[in-house]
């Protein structure tokens, strides 16, 4: 009666084994590869469904941001690689006017994870290199910048 047991909890470990090996299959079923611009879409449904900043910021509106991502994939899907320049600056412009009410540090982290995984042709370097602009270290009066 054991050895029944075994043999019936080994196969049970095999088909949930097998399920999730196929599962992520199943998920990417339109079988377009994942790209950077499902990672800055996750982050931000992460941002989004966070309960700290619900509470906190309960009028930001992520889903402008959800919108103008799903309009760079639209773009880079198409190979429109100028239009996909563009609406990728629209965005990180978005992200340092904080447009929608969204909470700076969130709009921080999301610029900064932008300037990681976004390739350089996808967007404006020298303008989106380092914390957004709000953020811009200031030279004290009279001090140059080394450089």
């Amino acid at each position: 009666m054991k050895h029944g047991t075994h043999i019936s909890m080994t196969a049970m470990a095999l088909v949930a084994g097998l399920a999730c090996v196929l599962a992520p299959m199943a998920v990417q079923a339109d079988s377009r590869p994942f790209t950077w611009i499902d990672d800055i879409h996750g982050a931000i449904i992460f941002y989004k469904g966070d309960a700290y900043y619900k509470k906190e910021y309960p009028r930001a509106d992520w889903d402008l941001y959800l919108d103008q991502v799903r309009l760079v994939q639209t773009t880079y899907a198409a190979g429109d690689i100028h239009a996909t320049y563009l609406a990728m600056n629209r965005f990180m412009d978005m992200l340092e006017a904080r447009e929608g009410g969204i909470p700076g540090v969130a709009a921080n982290e999301l610029f900064n994870f932008c300037n990681l995984v976004t390739p350089a042709q996808f967007h404006d370097v020298e303008r989106h290199s380092g914390p957004p602009k709000t953020e811009q270290p200031r030279a004290p009066e009279g001090v140059r910048w080394p450089g």
